[in-house]
């Protein structure tokens, strides 16, 4: 976790208006960056694990209108909790997950935990392309920590850091 930077804990009114946009709601981050950014997004996954039934990705979302990476993105989803056609279209790596379980209509809510001021380390940096700040201007960038949750039981959690 110290590759991604450090954060800190902040509520939604200390969070610059685009990101309270982005972030403070209990919605899908698929919908909320294709909202804000008026384009459809694709997934890029960066890495992903399987032990058993507990599915991990590390991936970015990625502007189809011009290319742009608008979210990093770190989930951990119980493979149990969907069908086995959910399951491989969310294998396949080719959909962000917020729109596989629309497209299928899982019966799910998001549900927004933390939200996070976020100093980004070597991880971030390299991958939503972010440069060193110019002196006296904040380093800092937003995320959230969210769980979605599939017929009443957790079925994932989420690290979602976004960049305007």
């Amino acid at each position: 976790m110290a590759d991604i930077g450090q954060l800190e804990v902040v509520g939604a009114s200390e969070l610059p208006a685009d990101y309270q946009t982005l972030l403070a709601h209990d919605d899908h981050m698929t919908v909320a960056v294709e909202a804000f950014f008026g384009s459809l997004v694709d997934v890029r996954v960066l890495e992903e694990r399987r032990e058993d039934l507990l599915y991990r990705r590390t991936s970015l979302l990625v502007c189809q209108s011009n290319g742009q990476i608008v979210q990093f993105g770190c989930i951990c989803l119980d493979m149990a909790m969907v069908s086995d056609a959910v399951r491989r279209e969310i294998e396949s790596r080719q959909t962000p997950l917020g729109r596989v379980l629309i497209r299928h209509n899982v019966l799910r809510r998001v549900e927004l935990r933390r939200l996070w001021r976020i100093t980004p380390g070597p991880v971030l940096c390299e991958h939503l392309r972010i440069e060193t700040p110019a002196a006296g201007q904040p380093p800092f960038i937003y995320g959230r920590t969210a769980r979605i949750v599939v017929e009443n039981c957790p079925a994932a959690r989420l690290l979602e850091i976004v960049k305007v």
